[in-house]
């Protein structure tokens, strides 16, 4: 069952959208989906953690191991709020790829819904466990990976369900996720 919006709105909205952002847990593939749907598209590509990464030149776990998550959120936030107008200004065609907990922020989430097309790639916990491993590189994870990874699917599914399309990707071949991506994109934006 898909949680999003229904599918009048979802027309709607999507017909006038030149953005598309990709939303969904650690692992899902947001990154290499965007890219990957982004050079097929000939769109620009945005990975707002790799933004993050190159204007504080750190890494992510470090910037929340040495000045914490608030002050991740609050930095997460303006970088999506100055991206998003920077490619609007430009009426530039773009996939933005957002970290797992950037949609959980009111403002972001508003924002992000308003002036693009919000797109949830929904991968099982089992399926997403198997892809961070250890998590040792994933900040928000802490102890066991599984009850981690629910506990954060637990209090994000809420935010994530107001996406504009919901992609389930647990049964699907990656070459499957990225059809469907360029089909629901390409379906769209010639309306």
């Amino acid at each position: 069952m898909n949680m999003c919006n229904k599918k009048e709105k979802e027309n709607q909205i999507l017909s006038n959208k030149k953005i598309f952002t990709l939303i969904g847990m650690m692992g899902t593939g947001k990154s290499k989906f965007g890219r990957l749907v982004a050079n097929n598209l000939e769109y620009k590509f945005y990975d707002v953690d790799t933004l993050i990464e190159s204007d504080q030149k750190s890494t992510i776990k470090t910037i929340f191991q040495e000045k914490g998550e608030p002050f991740f959120r609050k930095i997460e936030k303006n970088t999506i709020k100055n991206l998003l107008a920077n490619v609007t200004t430009k009426e530039e065609k773009s996939i933005l790829s957002l970290g797992g907990g950037a949609f959980d922020d009111q403002e972001t989430r508003e924002r992000l819904l308003s002036n693009t097309y919000v797109i949830w790639l929904n991968t099982p916990v089992d399926i997403l466990v198997k892809r961070v491993g250890n998590g040792s590189k994933r900040p928000m994870l802490k102890g066991d990976v599984n009850a981690s990874i629910n506990n954060l699917l637990s209090k994000r599914i809420k935010y994530y369900s107001t996406c504009h399309y919901q992609l389930n990707t647990h049964d699907l071949s990656e070459n499957q996720i990225l059809h469907k991506i360029l089909t629901k994109i390409s379906n769209k934006k010639s309306n």
